[in-house]
């Protein structure tokens, strides 16, 4: 079922909630119910999005500092009560092939990329256990998916996708047993900055409300026998 209630009563954390997939995730979520922390280093423009509800509320910080990470979910028990669903979805890359990257490019994509989100689902999970009951939606990309050709340059951005998809697979299986569902969507070209800044002016194959609605749906009680699978989300 579909609908502005489908999430009433729900707590949500989205990463990377500035722009592109992940305010489309978010904006979605709070018209179906749920009361939203977005989470971004673009602290203005978060500012922007949650004006828009009383159900939005907005925390700036860079999601691979733990001690930023710990005041999300601080402010977002504060404000709203304990996290339901939890969206990894920040995202970074550098584009430099890898002779040319330096240990600190590499270690800032993976900062954002894994690192994050195994911060963000650490903290998730305590409350999620007391209550034997939560979901999480990793975001990854057909970049870290084994089989599709890869862009050369990538090659970070590439790796720390596929890490995330083990990540889920693993987390999955941990917490399981508390009735908690792990996921994964892995797009292909969506319609956001980073696709126009990458693409060479090639047309995405999909919206980032596209991406959303299939990120809604792991999160929903419509996907509760899906557990552990990275959805593939890319042959539009």
């Amino acid at each position: 079922m579909t609908g502005s209630s489908e999430f009433a009563g729900r707590v949500a954390i989205v990463t990377g909630a500035s722009s592109g997939i992940g305010q489309a995730t978010a904006e979605m979520l709070v018209d179906r119910g749920a009361r939203v922390t977005i989470f971004a280093r673009s602290a203005e423009k978060l500012k922007t999005i949650a004006g828009r509800s009383k159900n939005l509320l907005d925390v700036g910080g860079d999601i691979g500092d733990p001690a930023a990470v710990d005041r999300l979910f601080a402010e977002t028990e504060s404000r709203f009560g304990s996290c339901d669903i939890l969206i990894n979805n920040a995202g970074t890359y550098v584009a430099r092939r890898l002779e040319k990257m330096s240990v600190g490019d590499w270690d800032s994509v993976f900062q954002v990329n894994l690192r994050g989100a195994f911060l963000a689902s650490r903290r998730a999970m305590p409350s999620m256990i007391a209550r034997r009951s939560g979901t999480i939606v990793n975001v990854a990309s057909i970049s870290g998916v084994l089989g599709p050709e890869k862009f050369p340059g990538f090659t970070a951005y590439n790796t720390s996708k596929a890490a995330l998809i083990g990540f889920t697979e693993a987390l999955a299986v941990e917490a399981k047993e508390f009735g908690i569902r792990v996921n994964c969507v892995s797009p292909g070209s969506v319609d956001t900055k980073m696709w126009k800044d990458v693409s060479g002016g090639a047309p995405a194959d999909m919206t980032s409300q596209e991406v959303a609605e299939v990120i809604l749906f792991l999160a929903s009680e419509r996907s509760r026998p899906i557990n552990g699978q990275n959805l593939h989300v890319y042959s539009a």
